[in-house]
């Protein structure tokens, strides 16, 4: 089972060589307390394969394969980037949304909106003070914060390139951050949700 904080940034894979070619590789995750978790990826241009394992509330290992589609759109100064297209049917309804992340919350990988748990772990205490600083270093650039999962504001004329990257690296840094704070919040109110469905299904 891949614990903690789990995430997958369509840039870094990106810069890690996995949105090109073909063949496999793996994504590992590090925590504090020294242990590593890790995944399977296929890469590709158009889509990446994950391969894992999943256990929920524990009961039985599962083997879980999904794929992601990417979308790539020209950027403002030539080249071109990525984005994730989130494939999961929420309710019924396919997401579809452009993200730049995805997160392993519960058994796929989805974007923040397809868990339905943002406002819940935004409201109070850390996650709305992780939002705070991004904002602030938004406002910092001249920009308006509307949420971690695009790019960095571009530069202001006026301001020195040193300090601008100073500012993204910040930037950057609470958006790591911001991660570890969501998904400790997000994977507390899973638990609660199969607890009570758990429950449900035993009084039936």
């Amino acid at each position: 089972m891949i614990e903690g904080t789990r995430s997958l940034d369509a840039m870094k894979l990106a810069r890690a060589g996995y949105l090109c070619g073909s063949g496999s590789g793996g994504w590992q995750w590090s925590y504090q307390d020294g242990s590593t978790a890790s995944i399977g990826i296929s890469r590709g241009r158009d889509a990446i394969n994950l391969k894992y394992r999943f256990q929920s509330n524990g009961g039985e290992w599962q083997s879980v394969e999904q794929c992601v589609p990417i979308r790539w759109t020209p950027c403002r100064f030539g080249g071109e980037r990525p984005w994730f297209i989130c494939g999961v049917h929420c309710n019924g309804v396919y997401c579809g949304r452009q993200v730049t992340k995805i997160y392993g919350g519960g058994k796929l990988f989805a974007c923040r909106h397809c868990y339905r748990l943002g406002y819940q772990v935004q409201r109070g205490g850390p996650m709305e003070q992780a939002h705070h600083r991004l904002r602030r270093l938004h406002q910092r650039l001249g920009a308006n914060y509307d949420g971690p999962d695009g790019l960095p504001p571009p530069r202001p004329k006026w301001m020195r390139w040193r300090t601008y990257e100073q500012i993204v690296r910040q930037i950057q840094d609470g958006e790591d951050h911001l991660d570890v704070v969501f998904m400790a919040g997000a994977q507390g109110i899973l638990a609660r949700i199969e607890r009570s469905e758990q429950r449900g299904s035993k009084s039936r």
